[in-house]
């Protein structure tokens, strides 16, 4: 049995196949699965690029499966791993050679099936690289001092644990244990619908320090850039999911904490409407931020918020007029122009 599987979705990806890959075959710690899950790619390319891989290196795994979504790819590839520690890659990120060998050394054997290392990244887009690290300062923690840290996983404007199923190792146990909690109807935060009840039953946590190891390939067509309109119904389908997980877990204080989340999670619904191309801001903005129930959570709700960017857009969904949308929206399209 390998000491790690790592799980690899891939859905017409083939851009970025080889440089994914190649980070992971050529891992200094050589004992390790690889499981390519090819989610119904239909660019006629992709499952045959996985095929290859599986034909030169007997660690390579495919997994050949209908269109299910993310989610779905993931879920199939970490029921058919066999170690006992879960690595996650997507295709189209990489990860630096010496991070299998580095995070297994952190592993403790006597809570293989409870633990999760955490690691950080280094998020990449074009020319430009930004580090992105665990706000919760380096070291272990165990249940004690995780009963605490889970009663504010969510609800601030930074998380004390990335929520990413990436960068981590993940025990295989603790992980598939806790896939009943997984909704593949929900298309974003998805990957906090595993991390957190994973971190809930978590019984040893370890933040690694600098530890750069994964590369997350920011691409154009981002959701964070794009107009979604069924981002406020998964908004609310992944409100209702995690106050079940965090209820389930017995999380003190869970309600309380995902009436600060989903507060946090309108400043995303704002902006989202704001880079909707239609002409009707200020209207369809209104229309959401006065709705009777989302009104009573934003006014009930306190949640601190820091950033400036941040703070225009609570201001905005607290004061949703014509003028101050109209304001909103320009600053954030010049900002969207100037990043993109």
């Amino acid at each position: 049995m390998s000491k790690i599987s790592f799980i690899i979705p891939v859905y017409n990806t083939a851009k970025y196949l080889d440089k994914c890959m190649e980070s992971v075959l050529n891992q200094t710690l050589s004992d390790i699965e690889i499981i390519l899950v090819d989610d119904g790619s239909t660019d006629g390319v992709t499952p045959k690029m996985c095929d290859d891989y599986a034909a030169k290196d007997s660690r390579v795994n495919v997994i050949h499966k209908e269109n299910g979504g993310l989610m779905s790819a993931w879920i199939c590839g970490s029921k058919a791993a066999t170690s006992d520690y879960l690595c996650y890659v997507d295709s189209d990120d990489w990860v630096d050679t010496e991070m299998a060998e580095s995070l297994y050394a952190l592993t403790d054997s006597s809570f293989a099936t409870s633990e999760i290392i955490a690691s950080n990244y280094i998020v990449e887009k074009n020319n430009e690289r930004r580090k992105e690290t665990q706000a919760l300062k380096p070291g272990v923690y165990y249940r004690e001092d995780l009963d605490k840290i889970c009663t504010g996983l969510l609800g601030a404007e930074v998380r004390p644990v990335t929520m990413s199923r990436c960068m981590k190792l993940i025990s295989k146990e603790l992980l598939l244990n806790n896939l009943k909690y997984c909704n593949t109807d929900i298309s974003m935060s998805e990957d906090v619908n595993i991390t957190l009840p994973c971190l809930c039953d978590c019984q040893r946590l370890v933040i690694t320090k600098d530890s750069y190891f994964y590369h997350y390939r920011l691409v154009g067509e981002s959701i964070v850039h794009s107009y979604n309109p069924k981002l406020l119904s998964n908004l609310e389908l992944t409100d209702k999911t995690f106050r079940e997980i965090l209820n389930d877990k017995k999380v003190d204080g869970a309600d309380a904490q995902m009436d600060r989340e989903f507060i946090i999670m309108l400043l995303v619904i704002l902006k989202n409407e704001l880079r909707c191309p239609e002409k009707d801001t200020a209207a369809r903005v209104k229309k959401i931020f006065l709705r009777p129930d989302i009104r009573k959570k934003v006014t009930s709700t306190k949640v601190d918020v820091t950033s400036k960017a941040n703070k225009l857009l609570y201001y905005c969904i607290k004061h949703p007029n014509p003028a101050v949308v109209a304001v909103t929206k320009a600053i954030i399209t010049a900002y969207d122009r100037k990043t993109n």
